[in-house]
């Protein structure tokens, strides 16, 4: 009860001495503390009424939709109040920063607005993301370059990308990320050497990410250096266990280097799993019917191919696979029929 009076009466003098809006103003900062979003943007529009010039109410509102994860939202909201304060809002930031006992408010409202927006306003995504470089903490500065990397990489303008990730290793050089993501573009552009770069980089900062092992196990599969490719992808999977890429990497290593049990029990392994991508298992598939067929093994690749078909995870060269292991079976009704799914597929795609 006295703790109850002694916070009445604290109430009291405050709302006596700064006015009503302070009143709601202290009431929403309470109830911001407390977890109580909605009520602590009901008391700051409350307040507004009577401030509308005050870019505090609109930091106090922004703050309170960023701990919502509304992003738009919290980005109007800043921005409204960076354009009332031409002196600057630091000192608002720093106040609800405190009462959040958080850092990087600004930052955390702009990086967090860029990645909302990205879908349906690109632009504004990419406004904001820079918005968030303003930000001196060398981390944050790297995490918003490593944004605007992957918006650039979105939009097809790798060349900006590169520039983009290359700043954001310049700001901090443990952004792993960046360099996966810059090893990861010179793989899709089949540049091996300057991917195997930034992966052995990557790697010396953390060498617990089997992605990094995953990756460099398929710049080794287009080098055609088999051996090396596998090493790498038992190392990925003994770091994540087994998963459905890696696994289907090795399968695919295994068959290039025509070690054809080793690649079937691989492909066998990727069926046993739960959940796994429809791509990766057509690809599984159809790369386990070629592989029968390379053994001569025509009826297991009509079974394993048909499997597809009936699980609705076929292609265009599953017919294709069947019709050439029919036609080796000697079966030219049923390799024409297929020859024939296969080309009405082709026009159709």
């Amino acid at each position: 009860m006295k703790k109850f009076l002694f916070f009445a009466s604290l109430v009291s003098i405050v709302v006596g001495f700064h006015g009503c809006s302070s009143a709601e103003k202290t009431g929403g900062n309470i109830h911001l503390q407390e977890g109580r979003y909605d009520r602590a943007i009901e008391q700051y529009n409350k307040a507004l009424k009577e401030s509308p010039n005050s870019s505090d109410l609109f930091v106090a509102i922004a703050s309170a939709n960023l701990m919502k994860k509304n992003y738009k939202e919290a980005v109007t909201y800043l921005e409204k109040a960076e354009k009332m304060n031409e002196k600057g809002i630091e000192g608002d930031i720093k106040q609800y920063e405190g009462l959040l006992n958080t850092k990087y408010l600004k930052w955390q409202i702009y990086y967090n607005g860029a990645v909302t927006y990205f879908d349906d306003n690109p632009e504004k995504a990419v406004e904001l993301a820079k918005k968030s470089l303003s930000e001196t903490d060398p981390e944050k500065v790297s995490l918003s370059y490593s944004l605007l990397g992957g918006m650039m990489l979105s939009s097809g303008k790798p060349e900006e990308a590169i520039k983009y990730y290359e700043e954001a290793i310049k700001a901090n050089k443990n952004n792993v990320e960046a360099y996966i993501h810059l090893g990861h573009y010179y793989l899709t552009q089949k540049k091996t050497d300057d991917a195997l770069k930034y992966f052995n980089d990557a790697i010396k900062l953390d060498s617990t990410k089997s992605e990094i092992y995953e990756l460099i196990g398929q710049v080794y599969l287009l080098k055609k250096e088999y051996g090396t490719a596998i090493k790498s992808l038992e190392k990925a999977m003994s770091i994540v266990g087994r998963n459905q890429t890696i696994l289907y990497n090795l399968m695919v290593a295994n068959h290039d280097s025509k070690n054809y049990d080793e690649a079937i029990k691989n492909g066998k392994e990727v069926l046993a799993l739960s959940n796994v991508k429809p791509a990766v298992l057509t690809n599984t598939y159809n790369l386990l019917g070629q592989i029968y067929e390379n053994k001569k093994d025509y009826n297991n690749a009509v079974a394993i191919v048909k499997e597809a078909i009936d699980k609705g995870v076929n292609n265009c060269d599953s017919y294709f696979l069947l019709a050439g292991a029919y036609n080796k079976l000697g079966k030219k009704q049923e390799s024409n029929s297929w020859a024939k799914k296969w080309q009405d597929c082709e026009k159709n795609k």
